[in-house]
């Protein structure tokens, strides 16, 4: 009966992190930088707490639905926990490099980063050149101001 109920228990761990990108294994998320992912819980959830809110952020939607976003690169902790005390998830968020069009140019020991989706436009990184990052950033928060964001 015990084993039946910790297969059980596993199951809907696994199941509750299946939408999530590049999920490893049930205790497990990954998640690239500036990118979000629902996660859905098999019950209501009355915590959620995140080890490092710099590297992952959490939105709680309602409690059944949660939404991670990788902020930095790293690994934290993300711990779920229902109103009567049992825990619904507990396991780690990881947050990596995206992939997906982008270019890293090299000049020596400074990069920068390009999202070539088609064309390539500059896309500050941590890591980035310093100048590079900080051109980037100012031009695009003065594109938001512009739109009223």
């Amino acid at each position: 009966m015990a084993k039946r109920m910790l297969a059980g228990a596993l199951a809907a761990l696994s199941l509750m992190a299946g939408p999530l990108a590049g999920t490893a294994n049930a205790d497990d998320i990954v998640i690239p930088i500036d990118m979000t992912a629902p996660m859905r819980l098999q019950m209501p959830a009355d915590s959620v707490s995140i080890g490092n809110p710099s590297i992952a952020g959490v939105s709680v939607q309602n409690d059944r639905l949660l939404f991670i976003t990788g902020r930095s690169y790293g690994t934290t902790n993300l711990v779920i926990m229902a109103h009567d005390g049992r825990t619904i998830f507990n396991g780690r968020v990881t947050v990596t490099p995206s992939d997906d069009g982008t270019v890293t140019v090299y000049r020596g020991v400074e990069s920068a980063q390009l999202a070539c989706a088609p064309s390539c436009r500059p896309r500050p990184d941590i890591g980035d050149d310093r100048q590079a990052f900080q051109a980037a950033t100012e031009q695009i928060t003065g594109r938001a101001s512009t739109a009223g964001n």
